[in-house]
């Protein structure tokens, strides 16, 4: 995926991984810090990672209980109770 991105080619990282595990590739130069790399990481995890710039970890820990998926969408949950959608969370 490095690669593609170095070389200005679209990627599509739910089809590398479906690949990746039909496949069975082995890596060959893993680093756990590629987890973290904005390309690999769900809207969700973006929202979650923007909200602490946003309003530092003690406000985002108190205001939202958690980021899930549930029938194909992901949605932010809130310490009250309330949910949204990430993609709506985003739009705002």
């Amino acid at each position: 995926m490095l690669w593609l991105q170095k070389n200005d080619l679209q990627i599509f990282p739910k089809a590398i991984l479906i690949s990746a595990v039909r496949e069975q590739w082995k890596p060959k130069a893993w680093r756990d810090e590629y987890l973290e790399l904005p390309l690999l990481q769900s809207a969700g995890q973006r929202w979650w990672n923007a909200a602490v710039s946003q309003w530092g970890y003690d406000i985002r820990n108190r205001l939202v209980a958690d980021v899930f998926y549930d029938n194909g969408q992901e949605f932010i949950q809130f310490t009250n109770g309330k949910e949204i959608l990430v993609e709506t969370a985003w739009r705002s």
